[in-house]
């Protein structure tokens, strides 16, 4: 994906509010913004949005090293997605369409995002979860996503962020109790600290493995960058025969590629909205399939 203007005072707004959590020196902060300030000044000079969200990231990161700023913030999103648990299989399991019910709340969980500058609670998330009910899905996009899972045998999902990696377990879950997939998923969290993504301690926490098999994307950006990604990750997306993507970045990331690809996700920006060609509008969830036509 190319360097949109848009983009730029995303990635900025990103590393202050990751140097702000980090720190409260002001000196340090004043610093630390100059010289991100001085990278978006070359924008220019980068391939893409990726490469310049990993230099502006890598600069905070020298501040204090393996530093994770949103880590206790992710515990607590993790915490009350899973006190919410409960309450979704029972939605899940008086539904009439039990699939579509739990992709809808699989999909409700991408509205939990703190770098949308929201904070998370139990009325948030149920919000969420009404909204994600009362939006209209692609009925043909949909259908042929449940089809593509019937017929898989190795299927990749990609997660996205602490909190919302209770909904995709619930949805995995329910994926393999409905089409008897156990042992055939294996679920993607970042190989390292970035933002309020998942990591490896995540996973863990909500227990993941008792559902999927856990890999990481061997790399700490909010995304599943190829260029940069782990041999395990690649090894794993080449033999999958299909490809679940959740959030934005990840849509942002793969969108394009020659891949069996299903995104998942709310649409979070007028830049994503336009690379869609308005078939979707901003804080609507939609699943889309990966196809050729998109302009970057």
């Amino acid at each position: 994906m190319k360097t949109h203007y848009e983009c730029i005072y995303c990635s900025i707004r990103t590393a202050i509010n990751s140097i702000i959590y980090l720190t409260s020196d002001e000196e340090l902060i004043d610093r630390t913004i100059k010289k991100i300030l001085l990278k978006a000044a070359e924008f220019k000079s980068y391939e893409n949005i990726f490469e310049f969200f990993y230099v502006t990231q890598k600069i905070i990161k020298k501040i204090v090293a393996e530093a994770d700023p949103y880590k206790e913030l992710k515990r607590k999103y993790n915490e009350i997605c899973i006190n919410f648990d409960k309450e979704a299989r029972i939605i899940i399991d008086n539904a009439e369409d039990k699939f579509e019910a739990g992709l809808r709340i699989c999909l409700a969980g991408n509205s939990i995002d703190v770098m949308q500058g929201k904070r998370i609670s139990e009325d948030l998330i149920k919000d969420s979860v009404y909204k994600a009910f009362h939006q209209n899905l692609d009925i043909k996009s949909l259908t042929l996503f449940e089809k593509k899972i019937q017929k898989s045998k190795k299927i990749l999902f990609i997660g996205d962020n602490a909190g919302e990696i209770v909904f995709d377990k619930i949805f995995i879950e329910l994926i393999n109790k409905i089409y008897n997939k156990e042992g055939s998923i294996a679920y993607t969290v970042r190989g390292g600290a970035t933002l309020n993504d998942s990591t490896i301690e995540d996973a863990f926490m909500v227990k993941m493995q008792d559902v999927a098999k856990v890999i990481t994307t061997g790399i700490d950006m909010p995304y599943a960058y190829l260029p940069k990604c782990s041999k395990e990750f690649l090894e794993n997306y080449k033999e999958a025969d299909l490809v679940i993507s959740k959030g934005q970045g990840n849509l942002e990331a793969l969108l394009g590629q020659r891949k069996n690809i299903f995104f998942l996700l709310k649409i979070k920006c007028n830049v994503i909205a336009k690379i869609l060609n308005h078939r979707h509008v901003v804080d609507e969830i939609a699943v889309i399939k990966n196809m050729k036509g998109y302009k970057f």
